[in-house]
C-alpha cells in the first residue's frame, strides 16, 4: 500500500512530529510512505537531517491561505490537474492530509482519482455551516482529542470519524542535570535559577503575554532566583510586542527568548516547571512531552489540557487568565517536593502507556486498511 503525506513545508509543528513518529513505525509494515513538500524550508531541512526522502511540488497558491471562499475554490481548481496526475502516476492508495491548507488543496484531487482521502483534523473546526461540505471531500476523518472530535460538523457520520491520540517517542528520556547544563551554556542562564519554561508557537491565542505578567508577579512575591525561557517563533509583530512587554515590566534579565530549537524534549527536560497558558489548545503536545521527561506541568484549564491532565495527579491546572490561581498552583509545586515527585512519576507512567507511537501507528494503519478494503 502506498500512502502519500503532503505538507506545505513552511513550518514545523506537532503534526509533522506526529507523522515522523508514524513514519518510524511504518518501517516494519507493508506500507510505503511518500512525502511531498510544496515549499523548501525548515521542514525540508529537518527531513534532510533525518534522511527522509521527499518530492518537491511547487504550487502558486494553496487553498486556505486566504479565507475568501472564491479564492479557496480558485486555488483548488488551479492545482486540481497537477495533483491528480501525481496521484495517478505514483499509484497512491491513500492521501493522508495533516493541515488545513493541505486538506483543502489535496482532498478534491484525491476524491476525483482512485485514491482515498484521510483528513486529519488537528485543531478545533470552525462552527461555520460551510464546513458541512467537508464530508464530501474526505473518506474518513481522524481527530486528536475529544474537544476536536466534538467540533466536527454534525453531518459526518460516526463510522466516518475516529479519535486517535497523538504519538510520542516514549522511550527517549533525557537526564535533567545534563539538559540543564546544555541550556545554561546555550542561552547564558545561571545554574542557580529556577527555570520556568514555555515552548510552542508565539501567537496571541497561546496567551504568552499573560504568562509574562504572571511571571512578573511571581518574581515580585518570591525570594527565589527565577528565570523564564520562551522557546518558539511567530509573527514578528507579536513577538516584538512580547519583548516590549518584558522591557516595560523590567524583566530583561529574567526572561530569555530563544527562537526555534530543534530538540524540544531535551529543552523541556531542563525545565523546573513547564507552563502552558492557553485554554484553546486542541491537544497540548508539549504537555505530554513534559510528562514523558518527568517535568512538572502547570497549564490553563480548558481545551485539550483538561483531557490530558488529571489535576493534582498528573499535573496541575489553574483557572484561565487568573493570576492568583496561577501563583497558588506554582506555590503548590515548590512548597511540596514529595507531592511534586509523585505527580511527575504518575504522569510519566500514564503518558508512556497512553501515547506510544506503536499504538498510534496500529490505529492509523487499521484505518488505511478499512478504507482500502471496506
Amino acid at each position: 500500500m502506498k500512502v502519500l503525506y503532503p505538507f506545505v513545508g513552511d513550518s514545523i509543528g506537532g503534526s509533522h512530529r506526529s507523522i515522523i513518529e508514524l513514519y518510524n513505525e511504518l518501517k516494519d509494515s507493508d506500507i510505503t510512505p511518500i512525502f511531498v513538500l510544496h515549499k523548501i524550508g525548515v521542514l525540508s531541512e529537518l527531513f534532510d537531517s533525518l534522511n527522509i526522502k521527499y518530492e518537491h511540488i511547487p504550487v502558486k497558491r494553496l487553498a486556505g491561505e486566504s479565507p475568501c471562499i472564491f479564492k479557496v475554490f480558485f486555488s483548488i481548481v488551479c492545482n486540481l490537474f497537477k495533483l491528480s496526475k501525481f496521484i495517478h502516476k505514483n499509484r497512491i492508495d491513500v492521501v493522508h492530509g495533516n493541515d488545513l491548507r493541505i486538506n483543502l488543496t489535496w482532498s478534491l484531487p484525491t476524491r476525483l482519482s482512485s485514491a482515498f482521502y484521510l483528513w486529519h483534523q488537528r485543531s478545533l473546526m470552525s462552527p461555520s455551516i460551510l464546513w458541512k461540505i467537508s464530508t464530501i471531500l474526505a473518506d474518513h476523518f481522524v481527530t486528536i482529542s475529544q474537544c476536536v472530535h466534538d467540533s466536527l460538523p454534525s453531518n459526518i457520520s460516526k463510522s466516518k470519524k475516529t479519535l486517535v491520540l497523538n504519538p510520542f517517542n516514549t522511550k527517549t528520556y533525557y537526564k535533567r542535570e545534563a539538559s540543564r547544563k546544555w541550556i545554561n551554556k546555550l542561552y547564558g542562564i545561571s545554574k542557580n535559577d529556577i527555570l520556568f519554561g514555555y515552548i510552542g508557537r508565539l501567537v496571541d491565542w497561546k496567551n504568552v503575554d499573560f504568562l509574562i505578567r504572571c511571571f512578573k508577579k511571581y518574581t515580585t512575591n518570591s525570594d527565589a532566583l527565577l528565570h523564564l525561557i520562551i522557546v518558539g517563533t511567530g509573527n514578528h509583530e507579536y513577538v516584538s510586542s512580547l519583548k516590549k512587554l518584558v522591557y516595560e515590566l523590567e524583566l530583561e534579565n529574567f526572561v530569555t527568548f530563544t527562537g526555534f530549537n530543534s530538540e524540544p524534549s531535551r529543552v523541556i527536560s531542563a525545565f523546573d516547571l513547564m507552563l502552558a497558558p492557553s485554554n484553546q489548545e486542541p491537544f497540548g503536545r508539549t504537555i505530554v512531552e513534559a510528562m514523558i521527561q518527568k517535568t512538572p506541568v502547570l497549564a490553563a484549564c480548558g481545551g485539550g489540557h483538561s483531557e490530558i491532565i488529571n489535576d493534582g495527579l498528573t499535573g496541575r491546572l489553574y483557572v484561565h487568565n487568573d493570576i492568583n490561581s496561577f501563583i497558588i498552583q506554582c506555590d503548590a509545586y515548590f512548597s511540596d517536593s514529595a507531592t511534586k515527585y509523585e505527580i511527575v512519576n504518575q504522569a510519566n507512567a500514564v503518558a508512556t502507556l497512553k501515547y506510544s507511537s506503536h499504538t498510534h501507528a496500529k490505529n492509523i494503519i487499521n484505518i488505511y486498511y478499512q478504507l482500502l478494503f471496506s
